[in-house]
């Protein structure tokens, strides 16, 4: 299932020199785990306010860039992969595009701000992660997601945001409208063969201990870009002193356009409720809530099909019972069957139990005896009248009983 497919990207990448050969171009060496050119990975989201202008150094209302990113359907990464899914350095991620599938909807979204992990635990790298703009999230929701990287839909050239400049020569900016990341950038005076190159500044970059090419006396200069991949393009307009902060400058050039690296995502939820384990991803899992007297506990002993871990229930008394929910409802079509497995640990007698989402679908009823028991539940039939589902509810008709329940999935 693509849920079992975590994001957990650690790279190896293969370094152009500076001032390198034009003709020269490098494979990058990227280590993924969980997401290939040619399958999604699982991502966790959560969502916050975004701003126009983020650690990335670029307005997102700039008219060269896609609608969607001018509509604002924007996310920030997750500092342990601001290298981007190609894996290079810090910042290399600002600008790269992803297609997101969740729940409720499908969307592309550009990177164009970060998630720290000061101050942000769920973004401190236990899984691959999205901070989503409320944008993003009006169609995505939060929760876990299916995503790949895509080349970005991008029309026109590559293009620069002055965010500062000085008389001296010093320049920071950033990058925009590219296809895909930017591994390296230089620059060279418009009067000279000598590519220098730019220093990365977080999200964004700069330019300085150059009293030269920039400066206000100074003749300009063009730029040239390197992607993940190796290809190099080189720009053919003169960046001047005539440009001021804040203005955008069309360097000409932007990477060759491609197919996107897999047609599309489909996300599901996890089918797993519990076995060995509640299911799903941190942030994003199954969970417990027994009402009444009833309380619950994981237990590592005569557990079904001699299984790690399962579940204990005790002090259940006539109406007592819990449910274990996910955050997200999701269709009723999802699944076809809901199959569990159950004893009595102490006591023995009548339960229900049903698929829910606050109401319960048709009820099953089932015995309980020492001996461990299955039964499998059709969820479209039992939830003929629910369009949506997000739990597995269990009550108990007998007092005093202690259930052990395992082996809970849809299918």
């Amino acid at each position: 299932m693509l849920k079992n497919l975590i994001i957990l990207v650690y790279f190896l990448s293969v370094f152009l020199p500076c001032g390198c050969d034009d003709s020269k171009t490098t494979e990058p060496v990227i280590v993924v785990q969980g997401i290939t050119d040619d399958q999604c990975g699982s991502v966790r989201m959560t969502h916050y306010t975004a701003s126009d202008s983020g650690w990335c150094g670029f307005r997102t209302t700039h008219d060269v860039l896609p609608e969607f990113v001018r509509q604002r359907y924007i996310v920030a990464i997750a500092e342990p992969w601001n290298g981007s899914s190609y894996g290079g350095e810090v910042g290399e991620a600002c600008g790269e595009c992803w297609e997101i599938d969740s729940i409720y909807g499908k969307q592309t979204v550009m990177v164009a701000d970060l998630c720290p992990v000061e101050g942000n635990p769920v973004c401190a790298g236990d899984h691959f992660h999205f901070d989503l703009s409320s944008e993003a999230f009006q169609i995505l929701g939060d929760g876990e997601a299916s995503a790949h990287r895509i080349p970005c839909p991008v029309s026109g050239n590559i293009h620069i945001e002055l965010n500062s400049r000085n008389e001296w020569g010093y320049v920071s900016l950033a990058f925009f409208n590219h296809r895909f990341p930017i591994r390296y950038a230089d620059y060279r005076a418009a009067d000279s063969d000598e590519w220098i190159p730019l220093t990365r500044e977080g999200g964004s970059w700069r330019i300085e201990n150059d009293n030269y090419t920039f400066s206000k006396n100074g003749p300009g200069g063009t730029f040239r870009f390197t992607s993940p991949s190796g290809e190099i393009i080189q720009g053919n307009q003169v960046l001047t002193y005539e440009y001021e902060t804040d203005d955008v400058f069309d360097t000409g050039v932007n990477f060759e356009a491609a197919l996107p690296l897999v047609e599309t995502c489909e996300y599901y939820p996890p089918s797993d409720v519990y076995d060995e384990g509640y299911g799903g991803i941190d942030g994003a899992r199954w969970t417990p809530n027994p009402w009444g007297n009833a309380t619950m506990k994981e237990i590592s002993t005569d557990c079904a099909q001699d299984s790690e871990s399962c579940i204990l229930i005790k002090n259940m008394s006539m109406g007592d019972g819990f449910h274990i929910y996910y955050r997200n409802p999701f269709p009723v079509s999802t699944f076809s069957t809901l199959t569990l497995s159950f004893r009595a640990q102490s006591g023995s007698g009548s339960l229900v139990v049903a698929p829910s989402n606050g109401s319960r679908c048709t009820e099953t009823t089932i015995e309980a005896n020492s001996e461990w028991q299955s039964v499998v539940i059709n969820v479209p039939e039992s939830c003929s009248e629910f369009s949506e589902i997000n739990g597995v509810t269990f009550s108990s008709r007998t007092d005093n009983i202690d259930l052990v329940v395992d082996e809970i999935y849809f299918d």
